[in-house]
């Protein structure tokens, strides 16, 4: 194979350009070509071409053939990612969980979990703000350092290279707190429970940047409560755990159903702002948190008990409570919503039956 500079010279490309260690994430190897491991998914050594044998630490959940080997560079170090093949009865348990849980996410409380009797609340970790000092004092010292400027041909000074180093490593510690936070949770979720009914949620729309005189300064903190929280990791990761045992997980549309709007008991919707903390229904009088209240209302529409003829909420309105202008009106459209709606709680109850079928046939 022809290196860059071979390629140069024979017309066959562009003149090779200098490749700076920022813009250089890594590279993969491809199966079985490359590299080899010893292990047996405890521990273990990775052999790489032309580097040597490098020795591995943790262990796997699940192992198998390892097909690809990719290595990348993150924040001053290096990872090997390596994918294996693994059998699908390897996966799933023999027995499926026959828990169903509906699940709210929050900036205090994280999740509100709630199996329709049962409740329990699971705080907000607040890895950044517990770390915010730290890293705004770390950056404050950088940037008194001498920075890099390539238009001016100024080098970052050493100074500017280990400060830099001391802010990207608090950042790591954030990220990997989270990382590690949001697997312990989904893997507790998912030992007990194979049907999960959470709200569905734009959480880049969630967190956009106030616009110029909408109380930028309180957006920005909520925003940053959110994203310390990790909604968007947290979803993802109990979905595809879900998925990988063979569950169910059910993202109930929140512009159409309004769980923090709509009382799980009797299906009466009313608005609430954002400083009422406590769901009080003046039509059944029913009381509860109200992350509970909206957890409650996810489950029963996923399982198609919803008060109100199901999932077609009594007197429900089809735009969002958020939403400033209308965007589709006519009978027609309004019709299909329903249907659909109707549809997906009748796959979500079909597919709940099967699960509690099976594992009744497999324990006889």
């Amino acid at each position: 194979m022809l290196n860059d500079i071979e390629r140069w010279f024979k017309d066959l490309g562009k003149r090779p350009r200098f490749k700076s260690i920022r813009h250089y994430s890594g590279w993969t190897y491809p199966a079985k070509t490359g590299y080899s491991v010893e292990s047996d998914s405890e521990n273990g050594y990775l052999n790489l071409s032309k580097i040597g044998r490098i020795q591995m630490r943790g262990q796997a959940l699940h192992w198998g053939k390892p097909t690809t080997c990719t290595i990348v560079y993150r924040n001053g170090k290096w990872y090997a990612s390596i994918t294996v093949d693994i059998l699908d009865q390897a996966l799933k348990p023999k027995i499926l969980p026959i828990g169903a849980i509906g699940i709210d996410l929050g900036c205090k409380s994280a999740l509100s979990i709630t199996d329709g009797e049962n409740h329990q609340q699971i705080d907000a970790p607040k890895f950044l703000r517990n770390a915010e000092y730290r890293v705004k004092k770390a950056s404050k010292d950088k940037r008194r350092k001498r920075a890099p400027n390539r238009k001016k041909k100024i080098i970052a000074s050493r100074r500017f290279k280990k400060a830099q180093l001391k802010v990207g490593k608090l950042t790591r510690k954030v990220a990997n707190q989270r990382h590690n936070w949001v697997h312990q949770v989904a893997a507790e979720i998912i030992s007990s429970n194979s049907f999960v009914a959470t709200e569905k949620l734009e959480v880049k729309n969630m967190t956009r940047k106030a616009q110029k005189g909408k109380r930028k300064k309180q957006k920005a903190g909520l925003n940053k409560s959110i994203l310390d929280v990790g909604f968007g990791m947290l979803r993802s990761t109990i979905k595809y755990k879900i998925q990988q045992i063979g569950g169910l997980f059910v993202e109930v549309p929140t512009r159409q159903v309004k769980p923090s709007q709509t009382c799980p008991k009797c299906g009466n919707q009313h608005k609430k702002t954002l400083d009422v903390r406590v769901h009080e229904c003046f039509v059944c009088n029913y009381r509860q948190d109200r992350d509970i209240a909206a957890a409650q209302v996810m489950l029963y529409w996923a399982k198609g008990t919803l008060p109100g003829a199901g999932t077609v909420l009594v007197g429900a309105d089809l735009t969002s409570s958020t939403s400033r202008t209308r965007k589709y009106a006519g009978s027609m459209r309004q019709l299909g919503e329903k249907k659909r709606q109707k549809s997906q709680s009748n796959f979500a109850k079909n597919k709940l039956e099967d699960v509690e079928t099976s594992n009744s046939g497999e324990a006889s």
